[in-house]
């Protein structure tokens, strides 16, 4: 039987269970301290001090890493210590010596010789005058993330070396310091990120302010501004001058954030306050941009674009500071663009009265597009850039809208994952030309009253509409009269818009949607002509039915016949499609029943 194995007195366990218990009482301690810290880096050094008493070290020391390690750069930053020097603020290579080897190896790294060991550093070739016999270094990590180390120095008691169960406290200890820095790193971000997003609210609201107030869905000048990250570099502003003009700017502030969002800003206020007094565009981009150039940092730029649009003369003046080229859609559909002559604000800084370039031209019944590359670099469906050309057929399917609902439909479009920010602008004159529209002398003669060409777009009949109108009033006509020419005429545009280029888009028919439109002088009346270049249609597919016969189609030119007198297909031009003409006679009368086509110089293919 083996023999029982020798007991140990309570006396010589006691010392061991009372430094165990005092040791659990310590990470206790420092754990609840780290855990309750509104001051980080008073906790760590009153810790470090703890610790370094319970271990009984003359000296410690705390170092936190700054840069990104390992790294060539990266310091390691003593922010607190215990012993007979100071050194607070010190510097050391975080990839050398014992501190650098513990972070590389992330453990505890027990020294009992210093002296001895190939990576130790003496204090003396740093200009400290300490000697180190022992020492204890850990690093300040959770899992792989490495924040710095923590080292203990020469035991104090004479003959006496650290052991492994200090290195292993200590070790403990430094986890829960650097669980607690981690959780004052994420705190400190968190509470930068809420006043961050605070601000860039603030900015926000500040932005929505200086942006001009909605205009009516139909008013000629439109804007829409669309952030991708909650603030702006972009912005847009109108101005109605007291004379009846209306002055437009456009702009894209280099860069992202804050900085860009305060510098549109500026921009933005100076425009408005500046545009009150300077109506030349060239003149006032000056003007803005001695302004910017007295704050803005180092490499900062703006991008704007300046103009003013007079609606009474269809004219628009315009001053391109390194902005993309202005896009302008002519009333037949055709685009032409403006590109910049002027570099941007901010790159030259020139003198006050050093004036942009201008550039002057016609809009008369078309439309001026501006942008910001938010539009032109959005991606389509496949990933591909969409560029100016895409633009402008984004423009092109929805110009039949409301300029407003028009600016709407295309940044809807583009797609609401935006990578840049989107700003638009539009300057429409198409309302203004159907407005001033006249007929050119009374009924004498045979001169078109009327000529114009329209894009075949829904949108564009309000121009026909009017035109008919004032025709109409011109010849003497009552006001039930006009009505119904009008009311023939635009159902015979809706026809060649939906069925006659309808069909052909489908087709995939290589077409220009567009109608020439005329009003003239007919016997005792007026004739109406309509040439489209839509594939030829089948005049028996266009007779007219009686309104007993019930069933989809043919009504609308059943309206034609009864609203006019003479509905007729004649031989459309060389490379036209269709030419229609409605004829209605101002006295009550019978429509020729022959059909014969009254215009001496065409062929007329009788009534349909």
């Amino acid at each position: 039987m083996p023999a029982a194995p020798k007991s140990r007195s309570p006396k010589s366990r006691a010392p061991r269970s009372r430094r165990g218990e005092d040791h659990l009482d310590l990470v206790a301690e420092l754990i609840e301290a780290f855990a309750g810290s509104e001051d980080l880096d008073a906790t760590l050094a009153a810790a470090l001090a703890r610790i370094a008493s319970a271990l009984d070290a003359d000296a410690a020391g705390l170092f936190l890493l700054d840069g990104e390690f390992p790294g060539p750069d990266a310091r390691l930053v003593c922010r607190a210590c215990v012993g007979p020097i100071d050194v607070t603020g010190l510097e050391l290579n975080a990839g050398i010596g014992i501190p650098g080897r513990a972070l590389a190896r992330n453990r505890t790294e027990l020294v009992a010789d210093a002296a001895g060991d190939p990576d130790f550093l003496a204090p003396a070739t740093i200009g400290i005058d300490y000697e180190i016999r022992s020492m204890i270094c850990a690093p300040l990590s959770h899992r792989d993330e490495r924040y710095g180390v923590v080292e203990l120095l020469n035991p104090r008691a004479e003959g006496r070396l650290f052991s492994a169960r200090d290195a292993e406290l200590l070790g403990l200890l430094a986890t829960a310091a650097a669980i607690a820095i981690r959780n004052a790193r994420l705190t400190e971000a968190l509470l930068a990120q809420n006043r961050l997003r605070r601000e860039l609210e603030m900015a926000a609201d500040v932005q929505r302010t200086l942006l001009p107030p909605a205009p009516d869905a139909d008013a000629p000048v439109q804007g829409l501004n669309r952030p991708a990250r909650g603030v702006s570099g972009d912005f847009y502003d109108v101005l109605r001058l007291p004379d009846g003009r209306i002055a437009f700017a456009l702009a894209d502030v280099s860069g992202k954030g804050l900085n860009a969002a305060l510098i549109m800003v500026k921009a933005a206020t100076l425009f408005r306050s500046i545009g009150k007094r300077v109506h030349e565009p060239g003149l006032l981009l000056s003007r803005i941009e001695v302004e910017l150039c007295e704050t803005m940092a180092f490499g900062m730029f703006v991008t704007m674009v300046v103009g003013v649009y007079d609606p009474a003369r269809h004219q628009i003046r315009l001053a391109n500071a390194g902005h993309l080229p202005p896009l302008k859609r002519h009333a037949d559909g055709s685009f032409e663009e403006f590109p910049a002559t002027d570099p941007p604000l901010g790159i030259q800084c020139r003198l006050e009265n050093d004036r942009y370039r201008e550039t002057s031209f016609s809009i008369e019944g078309g439309s001026l597009y501006l942008y910001t590359d938010g539009a032109s670099e959005a991606r389509d469906a496949d990933g591909r850039m969409i560029g100016s050309d895409g633009l402008q057929a984004l423009i092109a399917r929805h110009a039949g809208a409301a300029p407003g609902t028009r600016l709407t439909a295309v940044a809807d479009a583009i797609g609401a994952e935006l990578r840049d920010d989107l700003t638009l602008l539009v300057i429409d004159d198409s309302e203004a030309a159907a407005e001033q529209v006249q007929p050119r002398g009374r009924l004498r003669g045979v001169a078109d009253l009327v000529a114009q060409t329209i894009p075949a777009e829904a949108g564009q009949l309000k121009i026909v509409r009017r035109l008919v109108e004032a025709a109409s009033r011109e010849a003497g006509a009552s006001v039930e009269w006009a009505q119904d020419l009008v009311l023939a005429v635009d159902e015979a545009c809706q026809n060649i818009i939906r069925h006659g280029y309808g069909t052909a888009a489908k087709a995939g028919a290589a077409i220009g949607d567009k109608i020439e439109f005329s009003i003239r002088k007919a016997a005792d009346g007026l004739e109406v002509e309509l040439i489209d270049y839509a594939p030829k249609v089948d005049e028996q597919d266009c007779k007219g039915r009686t309104l007993d016969d019930v069933r989809p189609g043919g009504l609308g030119t059943h309206l034609m016949h009864a609203l006019t007198d003479l509905v007729q297909f004649r031989s459309p031009p060389k490379g036209a499609g269709n030419r229609l003409v409605l004829t209605k006679k101002l006295a009550p009368g019978v429509a020729d029943p022959s059909g014969a086509d009254h215009d001496d110089n065409d062929k007329g293919s009788g009534s349909a």
